[in-house]
C-alpha cells in the first residue's frame, strides 16, 4: 500500500516515482529516489522500507536490516514490515531477534497461524521444547485438535522426558474422537513402543472387536506379536492382510516386502504359494508379480516363467519392464518371434522416466532375437539403439561385435566394441574369445593367440565340452595360422 505525505507534494512525487521506476525494472534510479525520500523525510516508514528492499536486492544485508527495522519502529502495526524484518533476521542468523518479531506477529494477528508454525520450527531447532509446547498449544486453540498437532506435542513431551505428558496427549485425542479408530491405534502404538504391552494389546483388541477389518490395527497387532516373539501369530495376521481384498495396494506392497525380508529364499515354496494367493485377489499388484517372476526365474527360466510374464503384461499393461521380462523369457525358451513382439511393445511403452539401462537391455535382446531369425539389418539397428541408451552394455557390445566378425563386416568397429567389453570384464571367457576371433579375422594372429589362450584359461572347467566347443574351434583355427 502506498502512503502519501499530505502537504508534502515534492516528497509524494519522489516516492511515487521511485515505486514506478522499481516496477519498471530501473533499479539504479529507484534506489537513488528512495534514498532521496529518506533524506527528505526521515520519519517516512514507507521510504525506509523501500530503500531497505533495494538493499536486499544489492545483497547488503546490514543496511537492509537497518532500514527495514527503522520502518517497523516508525509503523509498528504494519505486519508486512515486521514479516520482512523477521525474515531478514533469519537470513542473518539472528534467530533470537527473529523469534521476538514472530511472537509479536503471532499475538498481533492470532488467526494467522503461519507465524506460530514458524515459531514451532524455530523452537524445535533450538531444542526449546517448553516453548515449542506453548506454541503448539496456541496453534491448537486456533486450528482445533488434530493428529498432526497431537503428534508434535507428544514428540515435545518425549524430548522433555515427560512420557506421561505424551501419553495424556494421545489419550485425550482418542477420547475426544471415540469413533476415530486411527487415534486409538496410535495410542496403542505409543503404549507398545513404551513397553506397556498389556495395555497395547487391550487397545488393539478393542479396536478389532469394533472394526474387524481395520488394517492399521491388524498391522499394529502384528507388531505386538513380533515384539513378544509370537512369530506364528504375526505371520498369520500378515498372510490374512495380504490376501484380504480390502487391503489397499500400498499396504499390501509394504507387507509383501516384510514377508520376503522375514522369510527370504529359504521358504520359496511357501512364498510362491502366498504370492499366488495375493495375485488371486489382487492380480494387478506389480510388486507381487515381479516377486513371483523373480522366484520362478531363479528356479528355471522355463515356460512357467513365460506364462507368468504373460499374465503380468495382461493385468498391468504399459510397463516396459514387464515386456522386457516376457521378451527375455520367450527368447531364452526359443520363441524369437514372440520375443520380438513383446520387446517391441516394451519400446512402445517407454515413458520419460523409464531407466535408460532398461531400454538398453530391451534393445539388446531385441537385437539377439532379430539375429536369431536371420534379420541382420533389424538386428544391427536394435544393437545401435541399445548403445544409444546404454553405451556400456557389455552383452550388446560383445554380441554385436561377434556377429560383425562372423560376417567379416566393419571389423574395426567390432574390435572397438569388443575391447570395451573385455575392459569391463577382463576374465569373461566368452568376451575374450570374441576379441580373439575379431583379431583373427583381421589377420592379427599373434594377438589373437594371446587372447584365445586367455579365454581358455578363464573357462571353468578349461576342457572342451558342448557349451564351449566354439571357443576350442577358434583355438584350433588360430593355432593353425600360427604354425
Amino acid at each position: 500500500m502506498l502512503t502519501l505525505r499530505a502537504g508534502n507534494s515534492k516528497y509524494d512525487y519522489t516516492y511515487l516515482e521511485a515505486v514506478r521506476q522499481k516496477d519498471m525494472g530501473n533499479y539504479a534510479l529507484a534506489f537513488a529516489l528512495f534514498k532521496r525520500c529518506v533524506e527528505m523525510t526521515p520519519t517516512a516508514s514507507e521510504a525506509h522500507y523501500g530503500l531497505g528492499s533495494m538493499y536486499i536486492g544489492l545483497h547488503n544485508d546490514s543496511l537492509a536490516l537497518t532500514h527495514i527495522k527503522k520502518s517497523t519502529e516508525l509503523e509498528p502495526a504494519n505486519t508486512e514490515y515486521q514479516e520482512r524484518l523477521a525474515q531478514l533476521y533469519l537470513y542473518s542468523d539472528k534467530i533470537d531477534s527473529a523469534v521476538v518479531v514472530y511472537e509479536q506477529l503471532a499475538h498481533q494477528v492470532p488467526d494467522n497461524t503461519e507465524y506460530l508454525g514458524i515459531l514451532i520450527q524455530i523452537y524445535e531447532q533450538q531444542h526449546d521444547y517448553k516453548k515449542m509446547l506453548d506454541a503448539l498449544g496456541r496453534l491448537e486453540v486456533q486450528e482445533g485438535q488434530s493428529e498432526q498437532i497431537t503428534l508434535a506435542k507428544m514428540q515435545a513431551h518425549s524430548l522433555l522426558g515427560d512420557s506421561e505428558g505424551a501419553y495424556k496427549e494421545i489419550k485425550q485425542l482418542a477420547d475426544t474422537h471415540p469413533y476415530e479408530m486411527t487415534y486409538r491405534v496410535l495410542m496403542g502404538n505409543w503404549l507398545l513402543n513404551n513397553g506397556r504391552k498389556v495395555e497395547a494389546l487391550k487397545t488393539f483388541t478393542e479396536v478389532l472387536k469394533e472394526a474387524p477389518n481395520n488394517a492399521q490395527a491388524q498391522m499394529s497387532l502384528m507388531d505386538y506379536y513380533r515384539t513378544v516373539k509370537e512369530e506364528q501369530k504375526a505371520d498369520s495376521l500378515l498372510e490374512g492382510l495380504l490376501v484380504n481384498p480390502t487391503t489397499d495396494t500400498g499396504t499390501r506392497t509394504i507387507l509383501l516386502g516384510e514377508w520376503i525380508k522375514t522369510h527370504g529364499d529359504a521358504s520359496n515354496s511357501d512364498t510362491k504359494e502366498l504370492l499366488q494367493k495375493v495375485l488371486d485377489v489382487a492380480p494387478e499388484n506389480i510388486a507381487a508379480r515381479l516377486q513371483l517372476i523373480q522366484i520362478l526365474w531363479n528356479d528355471s527360466i522355463d515356460e512357467n516363467v513365460v506364462r507368468e510374464c504373460r499374465k503380468a503384461v495382461e493385468y498391468i499393461p504399459g510397463e516396459a519392464m514387464l515386456y522386457y521380462y516376457l521378451g527375455l523369457a520367450q527368447f531364452v525358451n526359443n520363441h524369437p518371434e514372440d520375443a520380438i513382439n513383446s520387446l517391441k511393445s516394451g519400446v512402445a511403452n517407454k515413458k520419460p522416466d523409464t531407466p535408460k539401462p532398461l531400454m538398453g537391455n530391451i534393445y539388446s535382446i531385441l537385437g539377439d532375437a532379430y539375429h536369431k531369425i536371420g534379420d541382420k539389418k533389424a538386428s544391427y539397428e536394435a544393437y545401435d539403439s541399445c548403445l544409444v541408451y546404454a553405451p556400456d552394455n557389455v552383452v550388446c557390445l560383445n554380441n554385436y561385435a561377434y556377429y560383425l566378425s562372423v560376417e567379416k563386416e566393419e571389423l574395426k568397429k567390432a574390435e572397438q566394441m569388443s575391447y570395451k567389453a573385455i575392459t569391463a570384464e577382463p576374465n569373461n571367457a566368452i568376451y575374450l574369445d570374441t576379441y580373439a576371433w575379431i583379431l583373427y579375422q583381421e589377420g592379427n594372429y599373434a594377438d589373437a593367440k594371446t587372447y584365445i589362450d586367455m579365454a581358455i584359461r578363464n573357462l571353468d572347467p578349461p576342457e572342451e565340452n558342448e557349451d564351449n566347443k566354439e571357443i576350442f574351434e577358434h583355438l584350433r583355427a588360430i593355432n593353425e595360422k600360427i604354425k
